[in-house]
């Protein structure tokens, strides 16, 4: 029985991973808070039970501000390699402890024009965003939410969670696959082409063309018909393309 205590507890502590083995022992701690500054970037990767609120702001571009348990804290790394940066729950054991926690960080920038969300992180924009062009890879289990003014965004989902998008851009691009959707009707655009490969509804809003290929169950809802163009180019799925 010694024995069994001892081999259980060794393995507790070599799971939790080199460098980290107080982590498994440690308490969440009270409610904390940090602010960092990293250098320049415009793309973001945020990962793994992180709430991100993005700020368009170049006067604080840079700063990064925390906030959780305390004991957690220095464990959200902030990172940026190649004008990239990537933010990361380096807490590797959650298993011996209450998921009843929430990592709020919130970023500044000056520009964005790439956003990857992994996990179960979820992301929020503070204002709307001015973009020229913004490539979103949404792989999360969480959802995410952002205003946008500009000239062109792609969305590429996956997984099962929903991309909600408003604001004014020109052009809409996009590939909503697995069980994921995009709610884009609050967001006027000029042209959507999008690639509909979900069995869940995606909603999108386009003043002058649609160019749409649906190829499983989920529907294409728009919200106005278009003044030049609407092409249903492959419908190999039941889903339609409809008005809402």
């Amino acid at each position: 029985m010694k024995w069994l205590v001892y081999i259980s507890s060794l393995l507790l502590v070599l799971g939790c991973g080199e460098n980290r083995n107080d982590d498994c022992i440690t308490s969440l701690g009270n409610d904390g808070s940090n602010t960092r500054l990293v250098d320049k970037f415009t793309k973001i990767y945020v990962e793994d039970r992180i709430k991100l609120l993005l700020v368009q702001d170049s006067a604080n571009a840079g700063i990064i501000e925390l906030r959780g348990p305390e004991n957690l804290l220095e464990q959200v790394t902030t990172i940026v390699e190649d004008g990239e940066l990537k933010l990361k729950n380096r807490n590797t054991c959650n298993f011996v402890r209450s998921f009843n926690y929430e990592l709020a960080v919130k970023v500044y920038f000056a520009d964005l024009d790439k956003l990857t969300v992994e996990s179960i992180a979820e992301v929020k924009s503070q204002d709307t965003i001015k973009i020229d062009r913004l490539e979103i890879y949404h792989n999360a289990l969480s959802d995410i939410s952002l205003s946008l003014f500009g000239n062109e965004v792609f969305v590429q989902s996956k997984n099962s969670a929903q991309t909600t998008l408003n604001g004014v851009v020109r052009v809409l691009k996009g590939t909503i696959e697995e069980i994921s959707n995009l709610d884009a009707y609050s967001l006027r655009c000029e042209e959507v082409l999008l690639d509909s490969h979900t069995p869940l509804a995606c909603e999108v809003n386009a003043t002058n063309g649609l160019y749409i290929k649906i190829y499983n169950s989920g529907d294409v809802l728009y919200k106005d018909e278009p003044s030049d163009y609407k092409i249903l180019e492959v419908n190999t799925g039941s889903g339609k393309l409809k008005k809402k």
